[in-house]
C-alpha cells in the first residue's frame, strides 16, 4: 500500500473585516487537485493488488510482462511502441512452469519471443500476407461499401458490389469490419473459414440504446413515455461557455432563448412545450443533476465537457418527480470513469466574440434633418410646413413668415460641417457603439479530464477554466470560471458498489457599476452630436446622469463585484440483496454548499465639456472644463453582502428487476426523499468615504449607513414515490409512476398531494403479421400517456411562500404627543393554497425504416392546467379594516397543446458517412379563466388568447396628406390628437363608434414568446475529416420596438429616418417621427410590433483528427484540430436587433457571434 504525508493547504483570507468565511472554494480547488492526484496513484495501486487475483479479467501487456517478471525473475526486453494498447488476460502463474506461462501469454497476441536464459525478447510479427473475403448480411445479401480496417492502425479497404475485398495483413492482426446499419465485427485473421463469409447482424442501437429517466434508465426499445434526450459530445460541439446555450435545435419540444450575451449572464430561457402558466407564473422545467432536483447554480455553468448526457421528460414521465414536474423535467447525467489505464484528454479553445446585431443609430447630418422637423417644423401650421422646410434647408436655415420667423436648430452649414467632418471637434460625428465597442472580445476554455479503472474501481477527475471578456474598448466587465469534478465508483464486493461524487466550482463576475442596461440604453439615445473622447483621451459629455458610455463601461466609475462559490458532494451505496437476483437496495446522501459575496465600490467620476470657442494656448487644444456630473454621489459608496446555503438531500431506492418464463419482464423502483435548504444573506452599506481609494466599510459614514438581512428562509420537502414497468417480449409495454409531494409552502391540512402517471406502448413489428410481411420497417411503435403533476406556487414572478398565514406589516402612530410602533394584519390569509395541477396527455409514434437508416418520432401532446394562482376578481370591504383586493387564489386554468417531430437519416457513401436529421415542436396555450374585469369587451378578453397576449390598437396607415385628413370622419380626440396632421398614424376604429379611444385596442392572439422552434443538423465524415451543421429558427413570437425613438432627448432609429413619412417624401406606410413626449405616436399598436420568426446558422465545426499512425509516431493517443462557430448567420425581418431578444428599447447586452479554434489531445 502506497503511503503519503498529508499536505497542509495555505488559507488567505479576504482582505476585509467584512469578509470571513468558514471555507474558501478555491482552497478546496487547489488542494483537491493535489489530493486528486495522490488518489489517482493510490486507486491505480489498489486496483493492481485487487486484480491480481481475477484470473479472467484483461489487463494492459505491459502491465502482464511486469507481473511475470515480479513473480518469476524472467527479464523481457520489447520496443515500448510494439506493445502498447495491446490487452491480454489476466495470466495465471499458480503451480505454472515459466515456459508454460509464456505459452499462454503469447498465444492471444502476435508476438513471438526467444529465451535466452532468464532474459526473453519479444517481437511483434509483421510479415504480411494476403487475405480475402466476403461481406454478407443476415440473408446472404453481399453489403457492397462495408469498410474493412486492422484494428489499431489506418490500414484498411471496402468491399466492392459482390461484397469481396482483399487486404494484406500481419498475422495475428484483426479485422474492424463497419457498415452503416449493421453491428461492428471483429474478425481475427487466423480465422479463414469466417473470413470467407462473414455475416453482419442488423444494427439494433437505436432501440438498445439506454435513457436516462427518473431515478433509473431504460432500453429504448421498452419506453413507452415521451422523452427526448442528447449525447453530450453532440452540446459540446456549440463553442458557447453556457450549457444551456447548446439546447437550441437540438431537442424538439425545448425552447432555449437566449435574451443575452453578457459574460456570467449569458444563459438561455428554457421551456419545454411552451408556455404553460399564466402571466408571472412559473413555466420553468425542474432540473435534476445527478440524480438531485434543484442544486444550486443551475444548469447554465456546468461545464459542457462533463456532461454524459441530457434527458428531457415532456410527459407523464415526469410524474414521479410529483408537485415540480408540471413544466417538464430536465435530467442532467454527467461523465464516469472508464474501465482502462488512465486517459489524459486535454481541450483548449480560444474564442472571438461579437453581437451578432446592434441597432444602427442616424448620423450626425440626419440627426440634424430629424430635429429640425419635429421641433421647428411640425409644431407649426401644416399648411406652410413645405415653405419652412425648404427655407431651413437653404441659406442661412432662416423661415420668415408672414406671421413668425422660424430659425433652423442645425443651419445647412451645420448640416454640412457633420456630415463631411471638416471640423470633428465642434460638428462631430459620432457612432456610440464604434466609439464604446471593439471588433471582437476574446474567450478561451481550458479542461483537463483524467478516467480510468478496473472492473473493481472507475474514476473520472475533470479539471476546467474560463475566461470570458466583453466587447466593451477597456472593458471593466468579464467572466471568470473554475471548475472541478470527481466521480468515483468502488466494486467493493460482488453485491456492494459505492459512489462518491465531489464537484467545485467559483464563478468570479466583474461588472461597472452601472448595469448592461443601462450601457445599451445610452449608446441607443446617445446623441451623434456629442463627442465621446476628445483627442487628449478624456472622455466628453453625457447625456444625463453622468452617462457617457465611454466612461460607464470602465472600472473608471468603481465596480460591482461579484463571487460564487459551489461545493456539492454526493455519496450513494448499491446493495445487491443477497439470495434475491435482481432486488438492489441503494442509499444517496447530497450534501451541497453555496457561498455567495458581492461588493459594489462607487466611486464619483469626471467628465470634460467644451464651450467650442475657448482653446488652450496653442489656439488648437480645446479647453476644456471638468466636471463631476449631475445627479452622481460627490463620495464614494460602498455596498457589501453575503450569502450562504445548505442544501440536504437525504433518499433511500429500492429497485427490483426480474424476466420470467415466457417474455414477461418487469421492474419496479420504491423511494423516500427528504431535502431541506437552509439560505442566510446579509448586507451593509455606507456612503460618503473619504477617498476612492479606500474601500473598507469601516472607512465610509456611520451616519449614512444600512444594514439588514436579506434572502432568508428555510424549505422543506418529504416525499414517496416508485414507479413499476411490465413488457412482453418488449412488445406490449406498461408503466405506472407516482408521487406523494409534501411541501412547505402549503397548509399543514394540504400540503401532501399524490401525482400518477400512466403509459403503455405496442411495438407493431414485433407482430408476427408486421414482420413477415412489411421487411423496410425495423421498428414500429405505438404509444400513449396521461399523468398528473404539479408545479409550485407562482405570482408575479416569484415564489409565493407562507400565504396560508396573515400577512403583518408594521407602521407608527402619535398619541398624546407620543410616536409609537404599530403592527397590523395587511393581507388575510388564503387558507385553501396548492399546487397548481398539469393534467398532461400525449400520444406517440417511433418507427425505424431502411434497416435502421431512417429514424422517424411523432408526437401530439394535450395539456389543461387547473389550479393556477391569479387575481382574486372580489375586493375586501373597507369596515373590515384591511380595505382592498382579496388574497391571490387558485382559479386560473388553461390548455397547451401541439406537436412534435424529429426526422433523421444514417447512410455512408463511399468513404463517407453522414447523417442529415430535423426536429420541431410546436406549442400553443389558450387561456380559459382570466380576471377580467366583467364588462370587459370581448374583443379585449384574455379568456380564449395566450397567455400575455397583447393588447394594441391596430394600424391603418397614414393621413398621407391635407386631403386624407379632410376625407377623415373618425374622432382621434380621445388620444389626445385634437388636430391630425399630416405623416398622423391612422388605427381601426374596432367598435364602429366613430371614435379612437382604448375600447378600439384589440387583444392579440401572439406574445413574446415563439409557438414553433426547431433545427436542422447535417453531419459527414471522411477518414480523418468531419463537419457538423446546425440550422435553427422560430416562428410565431412577437416583439415591440417602440421605445428605441427617444426624440430631441436622444437619437432615433436610421431605419426610421430613411422609411419615415417627410415633406419630400409623404408615405402612406410609415408616420412621421415626432418628439418622445407625443403620446399619440408612442402608443401600442401593431405598427411597433415585429415578427421574430428567424432561422439562424446556430452551430458549425470542423475538424481533422490525427491518424492513429502520426498519432503513435509523436507519442499520443489521439489529437484533434478543430474550428467551431455559433450564431453566424441570422435571417429574419425585425433587422434591428436580434430576434431572441426580449427587450423593447434595446437596452440589453446582445447575443454574441462567436468563432472559436481549438485543439483535443488525449495520452
Amino acid at each position: 500500500m502506497r503511503h503519503f504525508t498529508p499536505i497542509k493547504c495555505p488559507f488567505k483570507y479576504a482582505d476585509t473585516h467584512f469578509w470571513k468565511r468558514k471555507a474558501s472554494l478555491m482552497l478546496t480547488f487547489k488542494c483537491g487537485v493535489v489530493l486528486a492526484g495522490m488518489s489517482l496513484q493510490s486507486i491505480d495501486t489498489l486496483a493492481f493488488s485487487q486484480s491480481a487475483t481475477h484470473y479472467n479479467q484483461r489487463i494492459l501487456l505491459a502491465t502482464a510482462l511486469k507481473k511475470v517478471e515480479g513473480k518469476t525473475g524472467l527479464v523481457f526486453f520489447y520496443r515500448s511502441a510494439d506493445i502498447k494498447d495491446i490487452w491480454v488476460m489476466d495470466p495465471n502463474l499458480v503451480n505454472k512452469t515459466n515456459q508454460a506461462v509464456l505459452e499462454d501469454l503469447f498465444s492471444q497476441i502476435p508476438f513471438q519471443y526467444t529465451i535466452k536464459g532468464n532474459t526473453v525478447a519479444i517481437n511483434r510479427v509483421n510479415k504480411l500476407k494476403p487475405i480475402s473475403g466476403i461481406v454478407k448480411d443476415a440473408k446472404g445479401d453481399p453489403i457492397a461499401g462495408a469498410s474493412i480496417t486492422v484494428k489499431g492502425t489506418a490500414k484498411g479497404t471496402s468491399t466492392g458490389p459482390d461484397g469481396g475485398f482483399s487486404l494484406e495483413v500481419s498475422e495475428g492482426e484483426i479485422l474492424l469490419i463497419r457498415a452503416v446499419g449493421y453491428e461492428i465485427l471483429e474478425v481475427p485473421v487466423a480465422n479463414l473459414a469466417q473470413l470467407k463469409n462473414i455475416v453482419l447482424k442488423q444494427q439494433t442501437q437505436v432501440l438498445e440504446e439506454m435513457v436516462v429517466v427518473g431515478y433509473g434508465t431504460q432500453k429504448k426499445a421498452v419506453v413507452s413515455g415521451a422523452i427526448a434526450s442528447v449525447k453530450g459530445e453532440e452540446l459540446a460541439k456549440s463553442s458557447s461557455v453556457n450549457l444551456s446555450n447548446s439546447f437550441a435545435g437540438r431537442l424538439p419540444g425545448v425552447t432555449a432563448m437566449q435574451n443575452s450575451g453578457e459574460p456570467g449572464g449569458d444563459g438561455s430561457t428554457l421551456r419545454i412545450r411552451g408556455i404553460n402558466s399564466l402571466s408571472g407564473g412559473n413555466s420553468s422545467p425542474l432540473i435534476v443533476i445527478d440524480g438531485v432536483p434543484s442544486r444550486a447554480g443551475g444548469i447554465d455553468r456546468i461545464n459542457p465537457n462533463d456532461v454524459e448526457s441530457v434527458s428531457v421528460l415532456k410527459d407523464a414521465s415526469a410524474a414521479i418527480y410529483g408537485s415540480r414536474a408540471g413544466n417538464g423535467v430536465i435530467l442532467i447525467t454527467t461523465k464516469q470513469g472508464k474501465m482502462g489505464k488512465p486517459r489524459f484528454t486535454y481541450d483548449f479553445t480560444y474564442g472571438l466574440q461579437r453581437p451578432t446585431r446592434t441597432p444602427k443609430m442616424a448620423n450626425s447630418a440626419q440627426y440634424t434633418d430629424i430635429i429640425n422637423e419635429v421641433t421647428k417644423v411640425y409644431p407649426e401650421d401644416p399648411s406652410q410646413w413645405s415653405a419652412i422646410w425648404k427655407a431651413l434647408n437653404t441659406g442661412t436655415g432662416i423661415y420668415n413668415g408672414p406671421s413668425k420667423t422660424v430659425e433652423s436648430t442645425y443651419t445647412p452649414a451645420d448640416r454640412q460641417k457633420y456630415m463631411d467632418g471638416s471640423d470633428p471637434l465642434r460638428y462631430p460625428n459620432t457612432d456610440w457603439f464604434s466609439a464604446t465597442m471593439r471588433d471582437w472580445a476574446p474567450q478561451q476554455r481550458h479542461n483537463l479530464q483524467i478516467t480510468g479503472g478496473t472492473e473493481n474501481t472507475k474514476y473520472l477527475v475533470s479539471l476546467g477554466y474560463l475566461d470570458q471578456d466583453a466587447i466593451y474598448k477597456n472593458s471593466a466587465t468579464y467572466y471568470k470560471q473554475y471548475d472541478l469534478r470527481t466521480n468515483f465508483e468502488f466494486k467493493l464486493n460482488d453485491y456492494i458498489t459505492a459512489r462518491l461524487a465531489i464537484t467545485g466550482r467559483e464563478e468570479s463576475r466583474n461588472y461597472p457599476t452601472r448595469s448592461a442596461g443601462t450601457i445599451f440604453r445610452f449608446l441607443v439615445r446617445g446623441l451623434p452630436t456629442n463627442i465621446a473622447t476628445w483627442p487628449n483621451g478624456l472622455p466628453g459629455p453625457d447625456l444625463e446622469q453622468g452617462a457617457n458610455p465611454v466612461v460607464i463601461t470602465t472600472g473608471d466609475t468603481g465596480y460591482d463585484r461579484n463571487t460564487r462559490d459551489y461545493l456539492q458532494n454526493t455519496g450513494s451505496i448499491d446493495v445487491k440483496i443477497p439470495g434475491v437476483k435482481g432486488l438492489k437496495l441503494t442509499g444517496t446522501a447530497s450534501i451541497d454548499k453555496y457561498w455567495g459575496r458581492s461588493k459594489r465600490w462607487e466611486t464619483p467620476w469626471t467628465l470634460y465639456d467644451w464651450d467650442k470657442i475657448t482653446f488652450e494656448a496653442d489656439g488648437v487644444t480645446p479647453k476644456l472644463t471638468a466636471r463631476v456630473p449631475a445627479g452622481i454621489e460627490r463620495k464614494a459608496q460602498l455596498r457589501e453582502a453575503q450569502e450562504d446555503q445548505l442544501a440536504v438531500n437525504l433518499s433511500a431506492l429500492l429497485s427490483y428487476d426480474t424476466s420470467l418464463k415466457g417474455g414477461h419482464n418487469i421492474s419496479t423502483i420504491a423511494g423516500l426523499t427528504r431535502e431541506k435548504v437552509t439560505n442566510n444573506g446579509f448586507f451593509a452599506n455606507r456612503m460618503d468615504f473619504p477617498s476612492a481609494q479606500v474601500e473598507q466599510l469601516n472607512f465610509g459614514d456611520r451616519e449614512r449607513q444600512t444594514m439588514g438581512n436579506e434572502n432568508v428562509y428555510d424549505r422543506a420537502r418529504l416525499s414517496y414515490y416508485g414507479r413499476f414497468n411490465y413488457n412482453y417480449n418488449e412488445k406490449y409495454l406498461i408503466e405506472f409512476n407516482w408521487r406523494v409531494d409534501g411541501s412547505y409552502v402549503f397548509p399543514e391540512d394540504g400540503r401532501f398531494g399524490f401525482f400518477p402517471g400512466v403509459s403503455a406502448g405496442w411495438r407493431i413489428s414485433e407482430e408476427n403479421f408486421f414482420k413477415n410481411n412489411v421487411s423496410f420497417v425495423n421498428n414500429l411503435k405505438l404509444r400513449a400517456s396521461w399523468g398528473q403533476m404539479g408545479a409550485e406556487a407562482y405570482y408575479g414572478g416569484s415564489l409565493q411562500e407562507y400565504k396560508y398565514l396573515s400577512l403583518m406589516n408594521t407602521g407608527s402612530g402619535v398619541f398624546n404627543d407620543r410616536v409609537f410602533q404599530t403592527l397590523y394584519e395587511s393581507d388575510i390569509p388564503n387558507r385553501y393554497f396548492t399546487w397548481e395541477v398539469a393534467n398532461n396527455s400525449n400520444v406517440g409514434l417511433e418507427a425505424l425504416f431502411l434497416n435502421n437508416r431512417l429514424n422517424l418520432e411523432l408526437d401530439y401532446f394535450y395539456n389543461k392546467r387547473t389550479s393556477v394562482l391569479t387575481k382574486n376578481p372580489g375586493q375586501i370591504p373597507e369596515s373590515s379594516g384591511i380595505a382592498g383586493n382579496l388574497p391571490i387564489a387558485n382559479l386560473g386554468n388553461l390548455i397547451n397543446k401541439g406537436y412534435e417531430f424529429k426526422l433523421t437519416y444514417t447512410d455512408k457513401i463511399g468513404e463517407v458517412s453522414y447523417n442529415v436529421g430535423v426536429n420541431g415542436g410546436y406549442a400553443r396555450n389558450n387561456v380559459q379563466y382570466s380576471s377580467d374585469v366583467a364588462n370587459t369587451p370581448q374583443h379585449q378578453r384574455q379568456i380564449g388568447k395566450v397567455t400575455d397576449s397583447w393588447l394594441v390598437y391596430l394600424y391603418d396607415g397614414v393621413f398621407r396628406d391635407q386631403a386624407a385628413i379632410d376625407a377623415n370622419t373618425i374622432d382621434y380626440s380621445g388620444l389626445g390628437q385634437n388636430k391630425l396632421r399630416p405623416g398622423d398614424m391612422k388605427f381601426v376604429d374596432y367598435n364602429g363608434d366613430g371614435k379612437i379611444t382604448s375600447d378600439d385596442r384589440v387583444r392579440l392572439n401572439q406574445n413574446g414568446s415563439p409557438t414553433f422552434t426547431g433545427g436542422f443538423n447535417f453531419a459527414a465524415q471522411y477518414k480523418g475529416f468531419d463537419i457538423s451543421v446546425l440550422l435553427q429558427g422560430a416562428t410565431g413570437g412577437l416583439r415591440r420596438i417602440a421605445s428605441l425613438e427617444s426624440g430631441a432627448i436622444g437619437n432615433y432609429l436610421e431605419w426610421s429616418y430613411e422609411n419615415r413619412w417627410s415633406i419630400d417624401n409623404p408615405s402612406d406606410k410609415d408616420p412621421r417621427l415626432t418628439n418622445r413626449s407625443d403620446q399619440y405616436y408612442m402608443n401600442d399598436n401593431t405598427y411597433w410590433i415585429r415578427s421574430t420568426n428567424y432561422l439562424r446558422l446556430k452551430n458549425v465545426e470542423l475538424g481533422y483528427n490525427l491518424s492513429d499512425d502520426w498519432c503513435k509516431r509523436i507519442g499520443l493517443h489521439s489529437v484533434r484540430l478543430y474550428t467551431n462557430g455559433i450564431n453566424l448567420i441570422t435571417w429574419d425581418k425585425i433587422k434591428i436587433w436580434d430576434p431572441e431578444s426580449d427587450n423593447s428599447a434595446g437596452a440589453y447586452y446582445p447575443q454574441s457571434k462567436i468563432i472559436s479554434f481549438g485543439v483535443k489531445v488525449g495520452l
